[in-house]
């Protein structure tokens, strides 16, 4: 890594522990209130200035805390991105509605579709909107049942550089998502939730299908469905030890083709960390991750994790060589709620740089 890099990620790293907080007291997790400055540079986006956050309500059972969290950043060539998630529960706890509302002008690197590693890679800006809701009522003590309905509306913004590529890009990739769509979509979620925690849990057993359909009747200019499985169970070992681990599985299938900024993609903060989200997507994705959380100090902890998968194409589903990511981080718990602030690196088994991480949320 370059004394550059460093410096930057050095930054961020003390930037992010400034952490402005309150409290008052109640039963089982009482109500806080953070906030998360951060910066970083690079060449797409000059400076980048943000702030991250989030409002914890208090709450006497501390598996089940209405929380409203969110991002704002912002850069010097007037780029930003808007993120906000009120995740609340109502009538005694019955009732569950997560919601997210999202918005950018952003820029990104397409790198082409499929799991195979190209010397392809092309700039753009983004700019998008997007909003979900999930209303869930508690069918039994651990069982979840609800709907789910989503819109986006995003619109590619060319400069020179990348109108000379898309010849190259329709022709190997195809021209899905560089026309401005929207979707509007409609399904129906089931989950069963046995974790003590929502946000570090230390044991239990989360299940969660999800399955999804639009139509060009309905606003879309795409006919999608979309499913998506994750699993994840948290086993206590010793004085505060937890073997956490992850299956995902994710696919969206469209007669006349799938936006590329729809397609699951591995890397990033949350799955098969240690590769670079974005560079590696299809329409299918399988991921099984595991991670060891052990305490170091007080509020300090430490965690070690492993993950294996890739994407691949549901014609084919041929994978030429698996992709591995692993890597270590620290954790230090902002409240009672046990949000922690989370920095990580990781590696992967393709030789490629490697990548740091820090937000206020676990991978999983």
């Amino acid at each position: 890594m370059s004394i550059k890099k460093y410096l930057i990620w050095s930054v961020i790293f003390l930037l992010g522990n400034c952490v402005y907080a309150w409290s008052n007291d109640s039963v089982a997790s009482r109500r806080s209130f953070f906030v998360i400055p951060h910066a970083a540079y690079q060449q797409e986006t000059n400076w980048a200035f943000g702030v991250a956050g989030g409002y914890y309500f208090k709450s006497n059972d501390i598996s089940r805390i209405s929380s409203v969290s969110g991002s704002a950043d912002y850069t010097l060539l007037n780029q930003f991105i808007f993120n906000l998630t009120p995740k609340i529960y109502l009538a005694n706890k019955k009732w569950y509605f997560y919601t997210n509302l999202n918005f950018k002008k952003y820029p990104d690197t397409f790198f082409g579709t499929g799991n195979t590693p190209n010397n392809f890679k092309a700039g753009y800006t983004s700019r998008n909107f997007a909003f979900t809701v999930q209303p869930q009522y508690l069918l039994t003590q651990h069982v979840f049942v609800g709907a789910v309905l989503s819109f986006k509306a995003e619109r590619i913004m060319a400069d020179t550089a990348l109108e000379n590529k898309k010849e190259y890009i329709f022709e190997n990739f195809g021209p899905y998502g560089w026309s401005p769509y929207k979707q509007l979509s409609a399904g129906l979620i089931i989950s069963y939730d046995s974790r003590d925690n929502q946000f570090y849990p230390q044991k239990g057993l989360f299940i969660k299908s999800l399955f999804t359909i639009s139509d060009k009747s309905w606003v879309s200019d795409y006919s999608l469905k979309e499913f998506s499985l994750d699993i994840r169970q948290y086993i206590p070992l010793w004085a505060n030890h937890t073997l956490a681990w992850q299956a995902s599985m994710s696919g969206i299938f469209g007669r006349s083709g799938v936006p590329f900024q729809l397609l699951p993609t591995v890397g990033g903060r949350d799955v098969l960390r240690g590769f670079r989200q974005g560079m590696y997507r299809d329409n299918l994705m399988t991921v099984v991750q595991t991670e060891y959380r052990l305490p170091l100090y007080k509020r300090l902890k430490a965690a070690v994790f492993c993950s294996v998968g890739d994407v691949m194409n549901s014609d084919s589903q041929a994978v030429e060589k698996l992709k591995v990511a692993y890597g270590a981080g620290f954790r230090y718990r902002l409240n009672d709620a046990r949000v922690h602030l989370r920095l990580d690196v990781a590696g992967n088994n393709y030789g490629e740089k490697l990548q740091f991480y820090i937000t206020a949320t676990e991978a999983f």
